[in-house]
């Protein structure tokens, strides 16, 4: 008896292309879409290099007639045998392969950044004109805690937001092996184009969680951006302040030359009545504060939990902690509603915890302003959607001066 007959729906069918064995984000996904057994990977090209290729569908189990040599031939014999498929490639090759994908009628999931300009995401836009889903994997929003400080937020628990900080620093671009030679990044992430790869390596994170946790748009930047690594061709280390809607100040840090960060994601959010603090290292907790010199710890336990106590987190119980790879299955698990729901409902309703192009576009927006107030050292006015961008078109110009 097959599953949707006992009332359990099918799972969803993904194909992959990228994340092979030996990438740095092929396993994480993989093992996300495993947890709450909504997904089967069926299918994918996942390495450009054949023998990975085929070991990579060994691995991950895919029947070798399912395993494609290349892009064409993955998109011609799955078309209409997938559900979606999932991109994981570097973020320069993003847009021509959603692209196609989308004018192929696939339904598209992808790792961020999901283009390396707000120009290129007017291109997706129109190759997704019928409708096709798009979803951008921002996995940090997963976190159950975050979540919860999302709904205090939509519960006015801070009173008016005031201050936003969010950190994103690592190490590794100063980091030696024990051989004292420098560790040594992917070729795609030592060139800059336009937007710095750090900003879309890692800004894009920061902004997804600026957007997802208090819903406010930005709207003017002054930043600063340095390289201090051992690699002088590419920036490494960003600064900026932002002004959002509705008068929310945000200071953001990220980069790749901190020493002792191994990835230093924290928020700390600051309201007229109350204030939080949340770090990924210790994901399942959160620091309350209120006006009245109340320090608290929450956690999924804590009797004041609204979202955090669902049952869809409660893998195991308080105080067993749950990690990176449980948020990226909770981002999985929507992902798999989201997908569903367009397959049923004509009335496309956006999920709530599901982003696209629009938060994507908005993150890129961001990040050109961030690149364009280094260089012309003053505050940049970050441009509405669908408002032809100078900001793009001057980092156009300024192109050829990014390199340090």
């Amino acid at each position: 008896m097959s599953r949707s007959s006992q009332g359990v729906p099918e799972k969803l069918r993904l194909g992959f292309l990228g994340g092979a064995v030996n990438s740095a984000v092929g396993r994480a996904h993989r093992d996300a879409i495993e947890l709450d057994q909504k997904f089967d990977l069926v299918a994918g090209c996942f390495s450009r290099h054949q023998e990975i290729n085929r070991e990579t569908a060994e691995q991950y189990r895919i029947l070798p007639e399912r395993c494609h040599g290349d892009f064409d031939s993955l998109l011609s014999k799955e078309s209409g045998n997938i559900d979606a498929l999932v991109v994981l490639t570097p973020t320069q090759q993003h847009t021509n392969q959603v692209v196609a994908a989308l004018e192929a009628g696939i339904p598209v999931i992808s790792e961020k950044a999901l283009a390396g300009s707000s120009a290129e995401t007017r291109m997706i836009d129109n190759a997704r004109s019928n409708g096709t889903f798009l979803a951008v994997t921002y996995n940090y929003t997963g976190y159950p805690m975050l979540r919860e400080i999302r709904g205090m937020v939509e519960h006015g628990v801070f009173g008016e937001l005031q201050q936003i900080h969010i950190e994103m620093p690592q190490e590794s671009f100063l980091r030696f092996r024990r051989d004292g030679t420098p560790m040594t990044p992917q070729d795609w992430r030592l060139r800059d184009g336009p937007v710095p790869t750090v900003s879309l390596d890692l800004g894009v994170h920061v902004h997804s969680l600026l957007h997802f946790l208090t819903q406010r748009e930005p709207e003017e930047v002054c930043a600063t951006s340095q390289s201090f690594g051992n690699f002088p061709q590419v920036l490494d280390n960003v600064q900026a302040l932002v002004r959002c809607a509705g008068g929310l100040h945000c200071s953001m840090w990220y980069g790749k030359t901190a020493l002792g960060q191994r990835n230093g994601l924290r928020v700390r959010l600051y309201g007229s009545k109350a204030s939080v603090e949340w770090l990924q290292e210790t994901p399942e907790i959160a620091h309350f504060y209120d006006r009245n010199g109340r320090k608290q710890i929450l956690d999924r336990a804590s009797p004041d939990i609204m979202i955090a106590n669902a049952s869809r987190y409660e893998r195991f119980k308080a105080g067993h902690p749950s990690g990176f790879i449980e948020a990226f299955a909770n981002y999985y698990a929507d992902l798999a509603d989201a997908l569903l729901q367009r397959k049923t409902n004509s009335a496309r309703l956006p999920h709530p915890y599901v982003l696209g192009l629009d938060e994507a576009e908005e993150g890129l927006r961001l990040l050109e302003a961030i690149e364009c107030s280094r260089l012309e050292k003053r505050w940049i006015e970050i441009e509405p959607r669908g408002v032809r961008r100078a900001v793009t078109e001057r980092l156009e110009i300024q192109a050829p001066q990014l390199a340090l």
